[in-house]
């Protein structure tokens, strides 16, 4: 472990270690990060792969049991037909450690030399690319420059060996997004009859029943079974595949394409026949999709759990602790976000959370971890940090800042928040409150919610956006909307949603409105337009306009408020604005005064074609209670708490977003040396 490797101190503990508060070293990360390697995408139009051998390590063609295997290079970024390996490079106790007998050709001559990857790993895939019909493998242990010479310097620039084994590491996480086989390989086998049927009984989700928020026991089952179950999953995630910090982000940068392959003996292979849609054909392997064993497992954990709080006693018997431990255990490895957050709730510190449980040989290999997981574009050098002494576990906390994420900065102080580790900081401090009476919108939007151009003051996080005075409130309670005329039928919209605006555009045309009114006319016209337009064709602010659209209408059809907002200028309080923006007018909790709200939007950076930019779409739309003014870089800027999540369809175009200052979050500020 390395020294300065605090993943694991508390907040307080790390403040007394550096000798300064919590906030200041924050800033001063920022001032000392610097950037890691750009990420090229010249690595990947030069793909490094094994070309599949034309025979096995069994055939009679074989020299001696050995079998040469070439390289070939190909173009990632336009051939996806290529195999991306995931396994683990240390052999589990369920595999042979015998290697060699599979000779790789040298990266720069004809020469070949014995594979450091064991025998059975490479038997096992290339078995199944030959089944498949791929020929190319990606395995990192040859495609990636392991060995760079006598230098040791982790930012030399000088030896090619060097730079090429830099830039793998940085787009190494591409490599499983874009092939269209991922593979994780399981080491730890089916080896019976009855493990068989039960997997697959798992899998087709024939012991749960319930949607995600309401996930029951089948109740027919045995309850014997669910343990036997439960005890099967637990046996397949104790697999080292599930402990190691790289291959979470290999397994969740592949997504949906991800596989992984099981072993079992060849007397099981006439059953498995009779489970051909669940675990394929390939001779003495079950290939099943992650993303259906991520959704199974965490259905029946969940499942479990509430029968273990719905039938418990109290005090809970020790037995059941234990239950209820190795339920969680199951969870932590192989949970699926869908099932174990709310719609409302923020992917990221579920996500650093995980890959902190996991095995890092490198512990400031977390940084990449982390950034390439959750998309940041912002990636802090990692070596220079380390060579500052830096704290790792605050180097992580200020990179999810810098790339938007937004801290809760006007809720009611974390209790013991000195005590928390930063990923169990960041559980309880990042705002998750978003979307939350619109459970159609996943959770993929919420990760886009960040905010914009994000920087570090001792004051508090400085950003960019526009700043919005609510006035008139709209009762919505008595409008036929569904008698509301519209000229074109259809669009994105449904018809009843387009309705709906359609009443809003002649309401507000009625109470002298007109520009709002015109602005919301032209965008159910340009709604109609896309009606054809598949999803991922859409832009970000084609697809992010019709996201608060729909707020909008479900907000008509309950009968409940509306806002008209204004620009709000800053240097004149008080001066005039149009309205140009409606808003979901929710309860005020009690508080008097003036309501503003905070919105910022912007497509991603896909701007470069030599290099990936790793940005992602954002967008924020707070209510927010202006505090007062600090000084910014040109001028005073507003700061600003943030009170609730706040919908709305705003037009400003043409008008320049301007400097806030959201300030820290007191349980932060408080946490000195």
């Amino acid at each position: 472990m390395e020294t300065n490797s605090d993943r694991h101190e508390s907040l307080s503990g790390i403040a007394r270690q550096q000798g300064r508060p919590v906030v200041s070293l924050l800033v001063d990360i920022e001032k000392k990060a610097g950037t890691a390697g750009k990420r090229t995408l010249g690595f990947l139009q030069n793909l490094e792969c094994l070309r599949l051998p034309q025979y096995s390590r069994g055939d009679t063609k074989a020299t001696d049991g050995r079998v040469k295997v070439l390289r070939e290079n190909i173009d990632a970024t336009r051939d996806f037909q290529y195999l991306a390996l995931s396994y683990t490079w240390n052999p589990s106790k369920h595999e042979s450690k015998e290697k060699g007998s599979y000779h790789v050709q040298e990266r720069d001559s004809e020469e070949f030399k014995p594979s450091e990857v064991r025998n059975c790993a490479l038997d096992r895939i290339f078995h199944y690319m030959r089944a498949i019909n791929v020929h190319h493998l990606w395995i990192d242990q040859h495609s990636i420059v392991q060995e760079t010479g006598s230098c040791d310097d982790p930012v030399c620039v000088q030896h090619p060996a060097c730079i090429k084994r830099r830039e793998g590491f940085t787009v190494m996480d591409l490599v499983y997004k874009l092939s269209n086989h991922p593979i994780g390989l399981l080491a730890r086998p089916i080896e019976s009859k009855w493990e068989m049927e039960l997997l697959s009984n798992i899998l087709q989700g024939n012991l749960t029943m319930g949607d995600e928020s309401n996930v029951q026991l089948s109740p027919k089952l045995k309850l014997w079974k669910v343990w036997k179950a439960v005890d099967l999953l637990r046996r397949i995630t104790s697999d080292d595949w599930w402990c190691r910090g790289w291959i979470f982000q290999e397994n969740y940068k592949a997504g949906t394409y991800m596989k992984l392959l099981i072993r079992h003996p060849k007397k099981l292979e006439l059953q498995k026949s009779s489970w051909y849609g669940v675990f394929g054909g390939v001779d003495g392997e079950l290939c099943i999709r992650s993303v259906q064993f991520f959704k199974e497992a965490t259905r029946l954990c969940l499942a479990s759990l509430r029968h273990i709080d719905e039938h418990q006693g109290s005090p809970v018997p020790r037995w059941m602790r234990k239950k209820k431990n190795g339920l969680q255990k199951i969870l932590n490895r192989a949970g699926r976000y869908q099932y174990l957050l709310t719609y409302s709730q923020p992917m990221t510190p579920r996500i650093i959370a995980d890959i902190d449980k996991k095995s890092i040989t490198k512990p400031w290999d977390m940084l990449a971890i982390v950034a390439n997981s959750c998309g940041y574009a912002i990636r802090f050098n990692a070596e220079k940090l380390r060579g500052s002494e830096a704290s790792l576990s605050l180097s992580i906390l200020a990179q999810c800042l810098l790339n938007g994420e937004v801290l809760h900065n006007g809720g009611p102080p974390i209790s013991g928040a000195a005590d928390l580790t930063v990923p169990a900081y960041l559980e309880r401090a990042l705002f998750s409150g978003f979307y939350r009476n619109t459970p159609k919108y996943n959770l993929t939007l919420n990760k886009s919610c960040r905010f914009i151009d994000a920087s570090f003051s001792e004051s508090g996080i400085r950003t960019h956006g526009h700043i919005w005075k609510l006035g008139k409130v709209i009762n919505t309670r008595n409008w036929p909307v569904r008698d509301a005329w519209v000229d074109v039928r259809h669009g994105k919209l449904e018809l009843i949603q387009r309705r709906r605006l359609a009443y809003m555009a002649e309401w507000l045309e009625g109470e002298c409105h007109g520009n709002l009114a015109d602005s919301i006319r032209n965008y159910l016209s340009r709604d109609t337009r896309l009606a054809g337009v598949s999803e991922d064709r859409m832009s970000f602010t084609e697809r992010y306009m019709r996201a608060m659209a729909v707020e909008i209408a479900d907000v008509i059809e309950r009968g409940d408020p509306l806002a008209l907002g204004c620009l709000w200028d800053t240097s004149c309080p008080e001066g005039y604005s149009p309205y140009m923006a409606v808003f979901v007018r929710g309860d005020r909790d009690g508080y008097d005064g003036e309501v503003f709200a905070f919105t910022a939007s912007r497509p991603e950076d896909a701007s470069s074609d030599e290099f990936d930019l790793n940005d992602l779409d954002r967008h924020v739309s707070f209510e927010v209670a202006v505090e007062g003014k600090i000084q910014g870089q040109n001028r005073l800027v507003p700061t600003l708490r943030i009170r609730r999540w706040l919908p709305g369809m705003c037009f400003f175009r043409g008008v320049p977003r301007e400097e806030v200052v959201f300030p820290w979050p007191s349980d932060l500020k408080g946490i000195i040396a």
